[in-house]
């Protein structure tokens, strides 16, 4: 038992695991109370899962460190919570409830095998419905679509196949091609601050003139930075269409680089420089971000200390049939080569993740140009 717990406590509350730092009040309870109780375990036993679910009792959620055991105060007698959950579950529900010392604290265990579904009350209770399937949806419960309802009954194993199409798109929603040819600009000195005559020529040096605006002296090192990117990377985006009869809930796809020939890296869309200008408000930071590369709403995340370029994006929940899309990502190699892109799809109701492949060659010229060969590249390429 003790091996099942260490497991347990490093999982995160999903559709076969949910933690509870104090014991229900069953005992002198009120019809409220011992409803919360009977709602958990009808939301494990209907849930979408492979193996037993478990409702760990003792047990505070840490996610991502592993459950803090604080232990329970209160027991209670399997015998008596079996007569209570069979008294009102239609049809029979098989469970246990054990109590055990784990690091020095009393902590509980209900384990639901899994069994033929659905299961729910045939008279309301507490705060509980009659008639409705209560089920699991990743950490949260909720009250199961007629759809789910209907396919849980046509499902001997009590579990629905997952059917998940995961596709790489362009910006305008094409398929990925995996064959791109791009210049890849290397820079072999430190370029000089920007400089403009003094006479005034144009509408920058007004504006400059006036104080509203300032001397970008970065520009010449931030317009090669902007060409450099721009010349090279690759932009996708990540589309996950749910084909199950069922909602996959808390989506979540894992997005990992590895360069067979050169380096490479992965920048959110949201995170990457804009095209400078020679001046710039007195009030602008730059235009080029540093820090944490964060989109607004945190549904994108880059991981910068992996070993290989990595990003996890949040989804969400998809009911059956809907499809969502990521923010664009930018992949960007430094030279030509193989590139290997992983993905790996995660939700709370895929008992192990789906993974897909996808092998990308990148071709064209590398070039190593100092300040006054970027110089000339550029006017050939405005030239062009």
């Amino acid at each position: 038992m003790h091996k099942l717990l260490n497991m347990l406590r490093y999982k995160s509350e999903g559709t076969d695991i949910d933690f509870k730092s104090a014991q229900y009040r069953f005992t002198n309870g009120s019809e409220n109370d011992k409803s919360e109780l009977l709602k958990d375990i009808l939301a494990i036993a209907n849930s979408w899962r492979d193996g037993t679910g478990y409702i760990l009792l003792g047990f505070k959620d840490q996610r991502p460190n592993p459950a803090e055991v604080v232990g329970i105060h209160d027991s209670i007698d399997d015998s008596r919570i079996q007569q209570f959950v069979n008294s009102k579950v239609k049809p029979k529900l098989t469970f246990s409830y054990e109590e055990h010392l784990y690091e020095g604290k009393t902590i509980g265990i209900i384990s639901i095998p899994k069994q033929k579904r659905p299961f729910y009350l045939t008279s309301a209770y507490g705060k509980l419905k009659s008639n409705v399937v209560y089920v699991r949806r990743g950490s949260s419960t909720d009250e199961a679509e007629p759809v789910e309802t209907i396919a849980m009954g046509h499902e001997d194993n009590g579990r629905a196949e997952m059917k998940i199409e995961l596709s790489l798109r362009t910006p305008d929603n094409d398929t990925l091609p995996l064959n791109f040819t791009h210049t890849y600009l290397h820079f072999t000195e430190e370029f000089p601050d920007f400089e403009r005559p003094s006479k005034p020529s144009g509408p920058y040096d007004m504006l400059s003139n006036s104080g509203i605006y300032r001397d970008n002296r970065h520009f010449l090192r931030e317009y090669a930075e902007y060409m450099r990117i721009n010349k090279a990377l690759i932009m996708l985006r990540l589309v996950l269409l749910n084909r199950s009869g069922v909602q996959l809930s808390n989506a979540k796809v894992e997005l990992t680089i590895e360069a067979i020939d050169s380096n490479v890296h992965v920048i959110a869309e949201s995170d990457l420089p804009k095209m400078p200008k020679p001046t710039r408000n007195a009030l602008d930071v730059g235009s080029i971000k540093s820090g944490p590369l964060f989109n607004r709403d945190n549904k994108l995340k880059i991981i910068e200390d992996a070993q290989n370029p990595e990003c996890h994006i949040r989804l969400g929940s998809l009911l059956p049939g809907e499809q969502a899309s990521s923010e664009l990502i930018a992949v960007l190699p430094e030279g030509p080569g193989r590139i290997r892109i992983r993905l790996r799809v995660l939700g709370g109701e895929l008992a192990t993740p789906i993974e897909q492949e996808f092998a990308v060659e990148t071709t064209g010229d590398r070039l190593s140009l100092d300040f006054e060969g970027f110089r000339d590249y550029v006017t050939a390429e405005q030239a062009k």
